[in-house]
């Protein structure tokens, strides 16, 4: 029994979402340190890890290992095109789709 368009269409979205989430995991990554470190006025940076203290305890090594985690935004760059390139294309799909129809 062949998929229907629609059931096709909604698969090709998850696995582009998915894609998408996972290639841009570095970012968030990076982002989410930078926002505690300034938030709480620490330093963080690639060379070495820096004390930072949050309730008493250092989460310094916590926010080097996510600042170096930016890193991997590097190999996944090419994973993330490809979901840009996808996302373009289900658009001109779904747009052409219409204007055929209507």
């Amino acid at each position: 029994m062949p998929q229907q368009p629609q059931s096709k269409r909604r698969i090709i979205v998850i696995v582009l979402t998915v894609i998408t989430i996972i290639a841009l995991l570095p970012l968030f990554s990076v982002l989410a340190t930078y926002a505690i470190a300034t938030t709480l006025g620490c330093t963080v940076d690639e060379g070495s890890v820096h004390p930072c203290l949050l309730g008493g305890m250092d989460i310094g090594d916590m926010l080097y290992t996510m600042g170096v985690m930016g890193w991997l935004m590097i190999p996944v760059a090419p994973v993330l095109l490809i979901a840009i390139l996808g996302w373009i294309g289900l658009g001109v799909a779904v747009l052409t789709g219409r204007m055929r129809r209507g």
